[in-house]
This record gives structure tokens, sequence and C-alpha cells, in this order.
């Protein structure tokens, strides 16, 4: 009796171990319940004011839990409708291309959904030289469009493709603005190129792709989290922000980032994925450096994706084909269910693990019946 109860005992615990040892996914419902309350009145997000871009991101942050923001309301109009309100306001690529990962993360069609056909209002932004955007839209701007059209199944033009890649600098990092003078890169614009030329279909083994990575290599800080850049006249502590968009580049890229490989200096160093982790704060929210604890909005919502182990477009749709009806001139397309990658596998991985070591338990027990 005494010999089964510690068999029961042990896989208890076994249990448990396996539970604190499935990835991040666990810690973001306090991050999602921390983001809800930061929901306006008029149903967008942003500080002081709602903006679209801010509420997009929020609605990304949170599909990637598996949950949906849609419909979240204060009181008022819900996420949704704030987009459809003020959907004509956007001018930016950028913009445009976060409201169309959301609405598809979020199971809208962004064809139908606002009025306007936002997939085509996009495709229409691309100008000769590939570049998707006006001249208030740079890199981060245009990667962010490429990942949208990546997320609605639509091809990216070569030229758009090339416009990044004839834009990195020697050390193997992009600018904000798409200067290539050396020492004018950050690792978070570098990132965000990965994550989208990665998405538009350049294999990870690319020279360039490589290069990048080989440069973040150098980038790790010994806590495993990665800078803004260094060296930089700002300091190079790591940051949620930084360390967030890495690790989607390095799941786009086809990286662990709580592997081995990134593991400050090895097998016994911390992982980026430690790293982000620690940044968390007791109120769900993530902090955007020690040094500045308090509660972060946009680091937030970029961590919030890196814990779920996704990257971006983590949710795909088929928006279909625009038809046009010869007589009547009314247009119409074909709605496709989204596919979405927010973590299905992993309760499944936890009821694996813990269904066979109580299996492997009751084995046992029956063995010394």
């Amino acid at each position: 009796m005494i010999h089964r109860r510690m068999l029961v005992g042990a896989a208890l615990v076994l249990a448990m171990v396996f539970v604190l040892a499935v990835p991040a996914w666990a810690d973001g419902p306090a991050a999602v319940a921390w983001l809800k309350e930061q929901q306006n009145a008029d149903g967008g997000f942003g500080s002081p004011e709602s903006s679209v871009g801010a509420t997009a991101d929020t609605m990304i942050a949170v599909a990637a839990t598996g949950d949906n923001a849609a419909g979240w309301t204060a009181g008022g109009p819900s996420a949704l409708d704030y987009l459809k309100a003020n959907i004509g306001s956007v001018s930016k690529a950028g913009d445009l291309g976060k409201v169309v990962l959301a609405l598809i993360a979020s199971g809208q069609n962004p064809r139908t959904c606002c009025g306007t056909d936002l997939v085509a209002d996009l495709q229409g932004m691309t100008g000769a030289d590939g570049k998707i955007g006006g001249e208030n839209d740079f890199i981060n701007e245009h990667s962010f469009a490429i990942l949208a059209l990546r997320s609605a199944y639509q091809p990216v033009p070569a030229e758009s493709v090339n416009y990044l890649l004839t834009r990195q600098a020697e050390d193997g990092t992009w600018s904000w603005n798409g200067d290539t003078t050396p020492g004018g890169g950050d690792n978070n614009t570098m990132a965000i190129v990965v994550t989208a030329l990665s998405a538009a279909g350049v294999p990870a083994d690319n020279a360039q792709i490589q290069k990048a990575l080989d440069h973040l290599k150098g980038q790790q800080n010994s806590d495993g989290g990665f800078p803004y850049i260094s060296p930089s006249p700002w300091g190079t502590d790591s940051d949620a922000n930084s360390t967030a968009v890495v690790i989607w580049a390095l799941l786009a890229a086809g990286e662990d980032p709580g592997g081995v490989d990134w593991k400050y200096q090895g097998q016994d160093g911390l992982s980026a994925m430690d790293r982000l982790r620690a940044f968390q704060n007791d109120s769900g929210a993530f902090r955007w450096q020690d040094a500045m604890p308090s509660d972060n909005f946009m680091a937030t919502i970029q961590a919030l994706v890196a814990l779920e182990w996704e990257t971006l477009p983590f949710a795909r749709q088929n928006v279909g084909d625009v038809e046009v009806d010869a007589i009547t001139g009314v247009e119409t397309v074909t709605e496709v269910l989204p596919e979405t990658g927010a973590n299905a596998w992993a309760p499944v991985f936890l009821l694996l693990g813990s269904g066979a070591t109580l299996a492997g338990t009751g084995l046992a027990l029956r063995r010394r019946r």
C-alpha cells in the first residue's frame, strides 16, 4: 500500500512537472486579461486615444492565444466596431496590413467586413519599385503589408521582396528607413524583415537570412535577451520588445528560440524565451526593460505573440477572388474559413504527456498486485 501511494505521488509530481515544462502559452491569460482592461470606451485601444494600429495590434496578440478580441467591449462599441468606424482614416500601408492581419486572425474576411476590399486596397498601394505604401511608410510598414498579403494567401510581388533584400546593410541588419549605412540598423527592424521575407517564401538557408541570424547571435546578452542594437549610445540592456520580435524572426526562420542554439554561450545559458518570460509583471503585462518596470502596452502585445511560440502570420485565410456580375456590377467574394495556428498542439502535448505518465503509473500498480 505504501509503495502504491508512493507511485501515485510520483505520478502526480511528474504530471505537475510536465505542466510547468509546457512552453509559456500558460502565461498568456494574465496578459490577455490585462489587455482587456486597457480597452477604451470607443472600443479601440491606444493611449491616450484609440488608434487603428494599436487596436489591430491588440487583436492580433489576443488571437495568438486562441482568444478573440473582436467582440470585446468596454460598455460600448466593440473592437471590431471601432475598426469598421475608423478604417476610412487609414492612409499607411503598415496600418492597413495590421488591420488585415487582425481581421483574419479574428475570423473576419478583410475583403467584405469593413465596407471596402482591404486586400485590394493594400495591393493597390504597391509602387513600381515594389514598395508597398507611400512616403510615410518605411521598412516595418512595408514588411507588415507583406505579412498581411501572405495571411490572405495573396502573392507577394518579386519586386516587393527585392525591395527588402536590396536594403540590407553590410552587417546583416536593416534600418527603419531603409538606409544601408553601416551601423544604422537595429535588431527590431531586422527581425520584422526576416519574418516578412520568410512569410514571402525566402528560405531559411538564404544567404541574407543567414547573415541576419549570424548578426543576431552576436547581439544576444548574457541574460538571454536582446537589445535594440549593440553598441548603442543609449544603452544595450535587453528589452521585451526587441526580445519578442527576435523570437518572431527565429521562429519564422525555423529556429528554436528556447533551444540550446539560442541560449547564451550554450547549454547552461539562458535563452531568448527564458528572458522574455522574465519581463512579465505581476499584473500580467510586460515591462519594456527592468530599469523601467512599469506595465508597457506595446511590450505586452509583441511579447504575447512570442510567448505563444507564434510568428506572423499565424492565421491565414483564402479570402477568395472578387467576382463582378457583368449585368448588375455587384461584387461577391467566396467566404473561406480561416486557418489559425494558435498553439492547438500545446494542450494536446499536455494531455498526451499527462496521460502517458498516469498510464505508466497504472501499469506499474497493476504489475505489483
